[in-house]
């Protein structure tokens, strides 16, 4: 007796159709083709009655095409070469049935090769044009058909049938030289001393050779004669009182030859590709275009557009086959021009650059790299160009700039360059090239640009360009450009609106008030043009001290203030203190654009003819280059993720860093030095700091942190313990260190006046969590990149797991196998000083990286190890649904796996949410039904609403549970709540797995989703 609760096989849906009832009923046949997605597929049926006509044996046999598997169908071999047979069709009944039924269905699908090839085996291909070929002629037809074949039917066949047989076979000829070459391929031996099989690929992909295909094909396309294609209503069904066998060939329809002629040159043209015959596939593409247009036009006038019948080309196929013959007529983008021009010696270079100057389509950062590439190739002679050439480049690239928010540097550095030569010209003209092109917004920036140039350049030079910029009538009134003239010129200085108040400035002759109002108006003030006059006004006024003295807030380096003090009392030394103090001001306000104008005029003033050869004077321009390089660092890293770091900047912090290699008198400060390590350390270059080991202690983590990266990537992976970071950062959290005071970081060198607020060590005193190791908080503070992110997180996440000491609240992450496993004396570390620079380094990367999920369920480890469940299960689901983009994507196991599930468990499980707790148990790899059951059973589970989750729950033995459980307390309501979700139709437990699969990934979306609502918003 069979065991009534064995699971029974799934009975087939009550819409399957079973091939035999086609044969028994052909009237099905149509209705069934009309459904949405029949069951079985036209395909599925092709196959079915090929394979089921009396003729066709069953031989088991690997196919060529890969689109069955011979242990479970059989695969139909070609006969060897048949007998020849009598003419007329003298075959049984039944094959004639399914023969006409294939074909009927062939019909439905518009005898598209496409789906032919991509579904059936090469064999059945092979039968179904044997069937279509045999029906058309009236006679029984050989695959392939010989050279000497004649095209004549018997009586019972029809010539447009036959013509339209013979033109799908030739088609399919030149389609399957294509099939079975890339057979070849997949099955060619790896081993090259291997010799290549001289025999054909597989018994059922014939030697059949194309040119006489070839040629059919060009006689068909040259004929003037109407073609017919055979439709559903020209084969007439086989039934059981049919007497007489004939086919409706009245019912054939007329096409038009443009697209017979379309759907031939297309498939010319992939045979054309495949042999590499360029020259012939380029004409027949042009031919395949010009009738496809032809074809689309008069569908279009007969209202019957896109629906057509023999033709299947796909407009984004043709478009790519147009590409490979290139005659396509979509316009080539800027990128490839340029590509183009670059390796033709930047031929046209000039033209790509305008054009790309009014369409922004060319990264700006690939243009200032071509820019420094040809400066580059100049230089060296292996570019024949003038200057002239050289400066154009840069002036387009300065242009393009202006359109690019929070690009401060091109301009600065162009106008230095080149201010030798008449750059402002190639600036007008670059300019009036795109004029005609831009919007009021776009011609506001550049009204702004060319305003900025002209107040930043000398009276000579600003006159000039203000006589240059008469005939830009659209952006300059004749009025507007004389204030602006008069601005440069004339010796009154524009007063802040805030010195114009009446408690600020008064008409009193009074010396000293004058005075006073005259040291405020340069207080205030933020042009360097100004700064000058005001000094020149005081210095009349035979001051008694220093004029820098006027503002005490005023701060500068260490260096550069010794080499002020040294020099002579007078209007250089006050005019580089008081640039020097204001740039600073504007860099602690991240106005970085201000505070680089400041010290590039600073930078100038030191390069005048007649300082040029002061030893001081030129020290002093090197400091101030490298404190310019100090401030763009500093936007660099503010503008991280708006930005990418420019070449130019990176080649610089190389070459201040080369400065302590050689055997010059000067280097750059400590601070500038440490801004330069850690950018390279962002952008990755870390071979280029690895000479500074052992040289300064400030950088000695940034040197442990590349030389660490090296390893790992010399290594491939494989785990070897690095000591060097380890054992500083080991070190910062010792209690003595703490005691003591050690910093790894070298004391400023500039005492008071060094105290620079963009070093953030002001702000490491007030950071919660931090005061222990405010040491650490200078590197941190200046972390950027995500890899050296993950490496300081998975350091201190390594000492944290070592110190804590408990492995139900270890912290897995990136990166953990690279440290040590054990810390001589643990208890003489601060693991609550650990913790709190972990939490604040997560939420610091978090900001730039938001949805990296790594750091997502480590901080939800963290916050679990220190007691907030609540938080760290608001990581987890944070995790989870960024990954799975609000549960829309499959949850990836990476994401998702037992050891996050546990924790998550254990979360709920503390905050008193037993329900979520036994839900969450279903999510794991092997159900946990003791954990599950202990939490449903829990004595406070009422008040977790646990009735609000048996939706989210698709385990029957859980809801068994939950059913006995209520049946015990008397819980009549909740018992039939989950009775009804129990005896919901998807948790049947007879259903075929991707059913139980599916059930289970809805009940999953819906109790995340739930998760998310409670948890994140």
């Amino acid at each position: 007796m069979d065991n009534p609760l064995k699971p029974k096989s799934v009975p087939l849906s009550a819409e399957t159709v079973l091939w035999f009832e086609f044969l028994l009923n052909p009237n099905l046949l149509n209705s069934h083709l009309k459904k949405l997605n029949p069951d079985p597929s036209p395909i599925e049926l092709i196959s079915q009655f090929i394979q089921m006509a009396p003729e066709n044996q069953m031989i088991p046999q690997y196919d060529l095409t890969g689109a069955t598997n011979p242990e479970t169908e059989g695969n139909i071999p070609i006969q060897n070469p048949p007998t020849p047979t009598p003419e007329g069709l003298k075959m049984p009944r039944k094959s004639i049935a399914l023969k006409i039924l294939t074909l009927k269905i062939a019909t439905h699908i518009k005898w598209n090769l496409d789906i032919i090839e991509k579904n059936l085996p090469v064999q059945k291909q092979i039968h179904l044009l044997k069937d279509l070929c045999t029906l058309s002629f009236g006679k029984t037809i050989n695959i392939p058909i010989s050279e000497d074949f004649a095209e004549k039917t018997s009586a019972e066949g029809s010539e447009n049938a036959a013509k339209f047989a013979l033109t799908l076979y030739h088609r399919w000829v030149l389609r399957l030289q294509i099939l079975k070459d890339m057979a070849l391929k997949a099955c060619r031996p790896p081993a090259p001393s291997l010799p290549v099989p001289a025999e054909p690929v597989h018994p059922f992909a014939p030697e059949i050779p194309p040119q006489p295909s070839i040629d059919y094909l060009k006689n068909v396309v040259a004929s003037n004669e109407q073609f017919h294609i055979l439709t559903y209503e020209t084969f007439i069904p086989v039934l059981a009182n049919t007497e007489k066998i004939v086919q409706n060939y009245d019912a054939m329809k007329v096409i038009s030859n443009s697209e017979i002629r379309a759907q031939i040159y297309y498939d010319l043209v992939g045979y054309y590709l495949f042999a590499k015959d360029y020259k012939a596939a380029h004409d027949a593409v042009i031919e395949c275009r010009r009738y496809l247009l032809e074809l689309k036009l008069e569908y279009k006038i007969s209202g019957d557009e896109n629906n057509f019948h023999y033709c299947h080309i796909e407009d984004d196929e043709l478009e790519g086959v147009l590409l490979a013959c290139g005659v396509s007529e979509t316009p080539v983008k800027l990128t490839e021009k340029l590509n183009r021009s670059l390796l033709n010696q930047y031929e046209g270079i000039t033209d790509l650059l305008k054009m790309d100057n009014h369409q922004r389509e060319i990264p700006l950062s690939t243009r200032r790299i071509i820019e420094l590439d040809i400066e580059g190739a100049i230089s060296r002679g292996t570019l024949k160009e003038s200057k002239d050439f050289e400066m154009e480049i840069a002036a387009l690239n300065v242009i393009r700039s202006i359109f690019e928010d929070g690009n401060i540097f091109s301009n600065i550095d162009f106008f230095e360059k080149y201010k030798n030569y008449d750059c402002f010209s190639m600036i007008i003209n670059g300019i009036q090239d795109i004029l005609l092109h831009c919007n009021i917004n776009e011609k506001n920036k550049i009204k702004d640009f060319l305003i900025d140039c002209i107040l930043k350049s000398n009276n000579v030079s600003g006159k000039k360009f203000i006589e240059q910029l008469r005939t830009f009538n659209e952006l300059f009134s004749q009025s507007e450009l004389d204030n602006l003239t008069k601005e440069i010129t004339e010796e009154e200085i524009f007063v802040p609106q805030l010195a114009c108040q009446d408690d600020w400035k008064t008409s009193s002759k009074i010396p000293r008030i004058e005075i006073g109002n005259i040291e405020r108006q340069l207080i205030s003030c933020s042009g360097a043009n100004a700064v000058r006059k005001l000094l020149v006004k005081l210095a009349s006024t035979n001051p008694t001290r220093p004029l820098w003295t006027v503002n005490p807030s005023w701060q500068i380096p260490q260096p550069i203030n010794q080499i002020l003090s040294s020099l002579q009392r007078g209007f250089l030394q006050d005019f580089s203190y008081v640039l020097m103090g204001k740039a600073r001001e504007m860099a602690v306000k991240s106005d970085y654009y201000g505070a680089i104008s400041m010290l590039t005029v600073l930078k100038q003033e030191t390069q005048r003819p007649d300082l040029v050869n002061t030893a001081a004077i030129t020290k002093l321009g090197k400091l101030v280059t490298w404190e310019i390089l100090l401030v763009q660092i500093t936007q660099a890293l503010e503008k991280w993720n708006k930005k990418s770091v420019d070449q130019i900047l990176i080649n610089k912090c190389k070459q201040c860093l080369n400065t302590l290699q050689g055997n010059e008198n000067i280097i750059p400060r400590i601070e500038i030095i440490e801004h330069c390590t850690i950018l390279l350390l962002n952008c990755n270059e870390w071979n280029a700091i690895m000479f500074l080991e052992k040289k300064l202690p400030c950088v000695e983590l940034h040197v442990a942190f590349a030389s660490t990266f090296l390893e790992l990537e010399k290594l491939k992976g494989s785990k070897k313990i690095c000591r060097d970071a380890w054992d500083i950062v080991l070190n910062i959290f010792s209690s003595g260190s703490n005691k003591r005071g050690n910093n790894i970081s070298a004391p400023n060198t500039g005492g008071n006046n060094n105290s620079n607020p963009q070093s953030g060590n002001n702000s490491a005193r007030n950071s919660p969590g931090l005061q222990i190791s405010t040491s650490l908080y200078p590197f941190l503070k200046k972390i950027r990149d995500q890899l050296v992110f993950s490496l300081a997180i998975s350091l201190l996440s390594k000492i944290h797991n070592i110190l804590k000491d408990d492995s139900n609240f270890d912290i897995n992450g990136e990166y953990m196998f690279l440290w040590p496993t054990n810390i001589i004396n643990p208890m003489g570390y601060n693991v609550r000083s650990v913790s709190e620079t972990l939490n604040w380094l997560l939420k610091e990367a978090l900001k730039y990286y938001p949805q990296n999920t790594g750091w997502l369920k480590l901080r939800g480890d963290l916050e679990l190890s220190i007691g907030n469940n609540e938080a760290a299960m608001r990581c987890y689901i944070n995790a989870i649904i960024t990954a799975s983009e609000y549960c829309s994507l499959p949850l990836q196991r990476s994401v998702i796996d037992d050891y996050i599930v546990r924790k998550m468990i254990k979360c709920c499980t503390n905050l008193g949410c037993y329900m979520q707790a036994a839900v969450l148990c279903q999510f794991l790899d092997e159900i946990d039904y003791g954990l599950a059951f202990k939490n449903i059973s829990e004595k406070t589970s009422n008040s977790d609403s646990m009735d609000a989750y048996y939706s989210c729950i698709w385990d029957s033995t859980l809801l068994e549970f939950i059913i006995n459980h209520h049946y015990k307390k008397g819980e009549h309501n909740k018992k039939l709540e989950a009775i009804a979700v129990i005896s919901q139709l998807e948790l049947n437990a007879n259903n075929n797995e991707e059913i139980k699969r599916e059930a289970a990934t809805v009940r999953k979306t819906r109790f995340l989703r739930a998760l998310a609502k409670q948890y994140l918003y």
